[in-house]
Formats: structure tokens, C-alpha cells, sequence
């Protein structure tokens, strides 16, 4: 082979080799571009989703939540989410939407876009609440007890004829002492007075009154199945409380607070009592035999479920159930100065907190 042919294979390789590297370069670059591409699209998404479900967690804390999160640090990103109310499928929902950004501020900065719709129904009055004070058992005011089942807003201002039935019993009521008992019956308001007026009091009624504080709420079908309650708070959303120690409750009560006693004897009872807060306040055990005895101080908002009151001597606005039908003090659910009011708006707000727990098995859709 002559040199000139020698010269003509070598540059030919060399051309061909240099073609080849070439091509492996610029392939193995556009494979780190589209990996860094993808990566940044991804992370962008991941932080997109991240702040509807930081959403989904405000939301449950308040139902009311409108205000959104400015933009923020985020996975090592930002993230910008916004909420309001719209309409789904012409059902009322709120929707929530989050802007993830990768590379914020810089010539690879990629953003995504996820937005989710957020069902959450109303607040209501459990059909368990048929009156200021429902119970399974035998009911006795004494001392200077107020029971008032006409209406008043959640901060105890009187509103006219809206109220409701002062006892709700299925065994029988007893007013004793100097105790004052009015409500509302046929849209008529009746004072507080002692004799009571009997149109403001039923007893010996059918016995239907819920036998949990789940079942209470509708339970399975109302989407409150047994345990709903207590796993609410125990998750601690919204400044709930589980404790079977009351001594380790902090306060002001919030959310859902669900004192479960033991069941034994002389450790079934928390008393004295203080029940400063609002929401929905739970004293209940097992056995059904948790007493909420003695509360001495405080005020509470919302809705009351208990095993056993006796004593009572603070103030609640809203509404109280009790499931014992065997009340460990007899009959006497206060025997001091304590004040029962009842108020819609207070159990309304109560319960209203409860079904946005569950917002996140309430998004109706979800789009990125």
C-alpha cells in the first residue's frame, strides 16, 4: 500500500472516529439536558403537589381558610398556593391551587401547576341534639341552675323564637331548688322560670338517643363510624386533645377534646372540671360510665357529649348529650349557679370543624 493510501485510510478513521465522538457527545448532552429537564419538571410537580396538600391541611385546621400561602421556600424551591371557593359539577367547593417552582429566579427556572377541588359539606345540628340537654336517663336541676333553650348566637346573645325544648328525656325530669328552666316550643319563647313551663320539657320520651358520641353524629352513614371521633383527636388537627388523664389537658380547648376515663370505679370521674374552649368536648369510656362531675370554672362553645354530668356549675352555650342511663349522683345534673344556653350557631361551629378533617377523602378532583 502506497503512503498516499496509507495517509488517505488514517485521516478517513480519524474523520469517522471524530464523527462518531461527536455524535456520542452530542447525544450524551441532550440526554443530560432532557434528564435535567425532566428532573426539574419533576421537581417542580413534587413541589406543586406538596403545597395543595400543605392546603388540604389548612383547610382542615379551618374550614373557613381563604387566604392561600404567599410565595414560600419549599423543596428546595418555592411554592405560591391560592384558595377560594368556586363550584364543582354545580355543587359548592372550594379549590386550591399551587404553583411549584424549580430553580426560582434563574435561566432554569421551571414551574408547574397542580389544582385540586375540595368538597366540604355543611355544618349541621346532629338529629341526636332534641334539646338543650338530651339524656338516656333521669334529669334534676337544683341550686341556682340556668337551663335556657331559646336561641342564642355563639357568644350568648338572646335571638327570639328559634330555640328548642330545654329536656329532651327518655325517663323523667325533676326541677328542684331555686332553678330557672325556659325554651322554645312552636316558635314561642318561654323564660326561664321555675315551675318550668311543661311545653319546653319531654319526658318519658321514645328511646332513641345515640348510645356513642359517633353514632351521635350520624355515625357509618353520616360518615362518623365508630372511632371517627377519637382518631380526630388524636391526630391533634386544629388544637384537638385525646387524653385519658384530664390533668394533661391544655387549654383553651379547641377542636375536638375526647377525654376517655378508665372505667374502673373512683378513676372514672374528672372533677373538678374546668372547661374553658369551644368545639366539641367528649367525656366517654368504654363501659359508658365516664363522669364529668363537678365543673367548677369556665366556659364552653359548641357541642358536649358525655357519659355522666352531675355538678355542674360552670357555663355552656350549645348543646349537651349524656348516654348513661344510670346517673352515678342520681339525677341531679347541677346543683349550684352553672348556666346552660342553647345556641345553633355554637353546635354549628362545632361540627363545622369536623368534616373539613377529612378534606383530604374529600378532593373531587385533582388536575396537574
Amino acid at each position: 500500500m502506497s503512503a498516499r493510501a496509507t495517509i488517505f485510510i488514517v485521516a478517513g478513521i480519524i474523520v469517522i472516529s471524530a464523527t462518531i465522538l461527536f455524535n456520542i457527545e452530542a447525544a450524551s448532552t441532550r440526554i443530560v439536558a432532557n434528564f435535567n429537564d425532566y428532573y426539574l419538571r419533576q421537581t417542580a410537580q413534587n413541589i406543586a403537589q406538596s403545597g395543595v396538600n400543605l392546603g388540604l391541611r389548612q383547610l382542615a385546621a379551618s374550614r373557613s381558610w381563604r387566604t392561600g400561602f404567599p410565595l414560600m421556600e419549599m423543596l428546595d424551591g418555592k411554592v405560591s398556593v391560592s384558595v377560594a371557593d368556586t363550584t364543582f359539577l354545580d355543587n359548592d367547593a372550594v379549590w386550591i391551587i399551587s404553583t411549584g417552582i424549580a430553580e426560582h429566579g434563574n435561566s432554569q427556572e421551571t414551574r408547574a401547576l397542580s389544582k385540586a377541588y375540595v368538597y366540604i359539606p355543611d355544618a349541621f345540628v346532629p338529629l341526636a341534639v332534641k334539646a338543650l340537654i338530651t339524656a338516656n336517663g333521669p334529669i334534676a336541676s337544683n341550686g341556682t341552675l340556668i337551663i335556657d333553650a331559646r336561641e342564642h348566637t355563639a357568644t350568648g346573645t338572646l335571638i327570639s323564637n328559634q330555640g328548642t325544648y330545654a329536656i329532651w328525656t327518655s325517663s323523667t325530669f325533676i326541677q328542684g331548688g331555686s332553678s330557672d328552666i325556659g325554651g322554645t316550643a312552636d316558635s314561642i319563647d318561654y323564660s326561664p322560670s321555675n315551675p318550668v313551663n311543661p311545653a319546653v320539657v319531654k319526658t318519658l320520651q321514645v328511646p332513641s338517643t345515640p348510645q356513642t358520641p359517633d353514632s351521635a353524629l350520624g355515625g357509618a352513614a353520616n360518615r362518623y363510624s365508630e372511632g371517627t371521633l377519637k382518631a380526630i383527636a388524636q391526630s391533634g388537627v386544629g388544637g384537638s386533645q385525646y387524653v385519658t388523664d384530664p390533668t394533661r389537658l391544655t387549654y383553651p380547648l379547641r377542636g375536638v377534646t375526647y377525654v376517655e376515663l378508665p372505667t374502673e370505679s373512683g378513676e372514672n370521674i374528672w372533677g373538678p372540671a374546668d372547661l374553658r374552649g369551644s368545639g366539641v368536648l367528649i367525656v366517654h369510656n368504654s363501659a359508658k360510665n365516664a363522669v364529668l362531675e363537678n365543673s367548677n370554672w369556665g366556659t364552653f362553645t359548641g357541642l358536649v357529649m358525655v357519659d355522666d354530668m352531675v355538678h355542674f356549675h360552670a357555663i355552656i352555650i350549645g348543646a349537651i348529650i349524656i348516654f348513661t342511663q344510670s346517673p352515678s349522683e342520681g339525677n341531679v345534673i347541677g346543683n349550684g349557679n352553672g348556666t346552660f344556653l342553647y345556641s345553633n350557631e355554637a353546635i354549628r361551629n362545632a361540627i363545622g370543624f369536623l368534616p373539613a378533617v377529612e378534606s383530604q377523602s374529600n378532593v373531587i378532583a385533582w388536575w396537574e
